[in-house]
């Protein structure tokens, strides 16, 4: 028997069948749970915003009207719940990590996994190999506008595809384009800006 798609399990949802229920959160909660960790690096958070995550797209269903896939919809209720929580975090004075620094922890691949480390599409670190270029690379990022911040952690960071990014960023597909352009211009500028102050 074929597995039923995102949108039969949602019709089924909105019936109020919890075996639906329980088969999206079975198919969408490692996902959840590990783009929390990335960005909270607490995996006890991590889980517990997946939860609230979880809550808040199931409480709202009724709201989702399919102009983009259910799971597009998902990432962009928790990258947004993320960035509040990371907020938060910092607000109470908890720090909370970057997923900058989460990306650059990971193993899965290497350290040099993501395109933004590899250099690809701009070359942006092609020469990053010690924690003095980490530090710089996470200066030169918060120098950005938030436009092309987001748009850098969901291409370079998440590994998203361009089309994936516009539809989170509810923005057209040349607009991501362009902006991460321009993005990954200005963090080359930056870094070289700030190696020489460094140097000086």
């Amino acid at each position: 028997m074929a597995e039923a798609s995102d949108a039969e399990l949602l019709e089924q949802c909105l019936r109020g069948e919890s075996r639906a229920y329980d088969a999206l959160l079975e198919r969408y909660q490692r996902r959840v749970i590990s783009l929390c960790y990335r960005h909270l690096r607490n995996y006890e958070e991590a889980c517990d915003l997946a939860q609230e995550v979880f809550v808040q797209v199931f409480q709202h269903l009724g709201d989702f009207q399919g102009k983009s896939s259910f799971s597009t919809w998902l990432y962009r209720v928790c990258l947004n719940s993320c960035y509040n929580r990371q907020r938060y975090l910092k607000a109470k004075g908890r720090g909370g990590v970057t997923s900058l620094d989460a990306m650059l922890e990971r193993r899965e691949g290497g350290a040099d996994s993501s395109p933004l480390m590899r250099g690809s599409s701009g070359g942006t670190l092609e020469d990053m190999e010690t924690a003095e270029d980490v530090v710089l690379l996470r200066q030169a990022l918060a120098s950005l506008g938030a436009p092309q911040r987001k748009v850098v952690e969901l291409v370079d960071i998440e590994e998203l595809s361009y089309e994936e990014a516009a539809r989170i960023l509810r923005v057209p597909l040349n607009t991501v384009r362009s902006r991460l352009s321009r993005a990954r211009q200005e963090l080359k500028v930056q870094m070289i800006r700030l190696r020489r102050r460094l140097e000086d």
